[in-house]
């Protein structure tokens, strides 16, 4: 016990000079020339845009520890292809607000995205969601059924009583074990959590999830570890990891109302979150394509880019 108190003790004084030394930046100054914020119901929440507004809109939703990041081969392929595409970073993830009071459930997340497409005065979109942002995809679809053009999940539309508790163990959902036992009342919560989401904590997750983990550049892992330089990421990220959805949907609920034309894409090789529940909700929902990927993780978008943007955009031109 004793050890363990020295090794916390430890822990704490080497994150604190970390964080000491570290010049952290503000959301505005990470954003990119076609990125932009938006209040959305008192919410900060960042997007960047492609194509002409004029055009059909495509709306991506990215997935845990994702953020607009996610989408950087599919927003310009999207625009070159006629439709005005729309990343966003949802709250607490990307350059998006933090404030840990906010609920971050499912809903919440559909929610301040429908506010978002009020704020920039768009009715309708097809909405592409991928992992986590394929719950929100799906709760969106539920709660705001009349924004919906077309619908999109990639390697999502997670329905936790559809995943078995071995797949529920895997992936990102592992390393929310150590983060769950922090107390965000906690005066060293912050510092407990600089020392838990570090650069190798996105570099080893971004790995696991990609079917090939040699893909993963210095690059690709500085894109996804860009959250680490803001001052309040890792008291945002606490609180996501312990908030509850207080409004849980059925796969039953979903196809009552999914019956817009529907796209699942899945790498064969998820091991984040198996290619059964996309064949589960194939068969569920009535109006679906199915496309899958050999050799593909849980990241198709980023790991088969074109071939991904060639399928969306052809299925997005029926």
């Amino acid at each position: 016990m004793f050890k363990k108190l020295i090794f916390v003790v430890a822990l704490l004084s080497l994150s604190a000079l970390s964080i000491t030394a570290q010049a952290f930046k503000t959301p505005e100054e990470l954003a990119r020339p076609n990125g932009a914020f938006a209040d959305v119901d008192g919410v900060s929440m960042y997007y960047e845009t492609a194509g002409n507004p004029e055009n059909p809109v495509v709306m991506l939703i990215h997935g845990f520890g994702g953020s607009t990041f996610t989408w950087r081969y599919a927003l310009p392929a999207l625009a070159d292809a006629g439709f005005y595409a729309i990343s966003l970073d949802l709250p607490p993830f990307g350059l998006s607000d933090k404030t840990p009071s906010l609920p971050f459930s499912r809903s919440w997340m559909a929610d301040v995205v429908a506010g978002l497409m009020d704020t920039l005065t768009i009715k309708q979109a097809t909405i592409v969601g991928h992992s986590m942002g394929g719950a929100v995809a799906a709760q969106f679809a539920v709660r705001h059924p009349e924004k919906v053009e077309k619908l999109v999940f990639v390697a999502g539309g997670i329905f936790e009583s559809l995943i078995s508790e071995d797949e529920n163990a895997r992936g990102a959902n592992s390393a929310f074990s150590a983060i769950n036992a922090i107390d965000p009342t906690a005066p060293a919560a912050p510092l407990l959590m600089r020392a838990l989401i570090t650069r190798d904590f996105f570099v080893n997750s971004i790995k696991s999830a990609y079917y090939n983990p040699e893909q993963v550049t210095d690059e690709i892992a500085d894109g996804y570890a860009q959250l680490l330089l803001i001052e309040d990421a890792p008291v945002g990220f606490l609180a996501y990891a312990q908030s509850v959805e207080e409004s849980p949907i059925t796969l039953t609920e979903l196809a009552s109302v999914a019956t817009m034309p529907t796209l699942i894409v899945w790498g064969e090789e998820d091991s984040w979150v198996s290619i059964q529940l996309g064949e589960t909700m194939r068969e569920a929902l009535p109006n679906v394509s199915w496309v899958t990927y050999a050799e593909v993780g849980h990241l198709p978008m980023e790991e088969a880019p074109d071939t991904f943007n060639a399928d969306l955009i052809a299925f997005l031109g029926k």
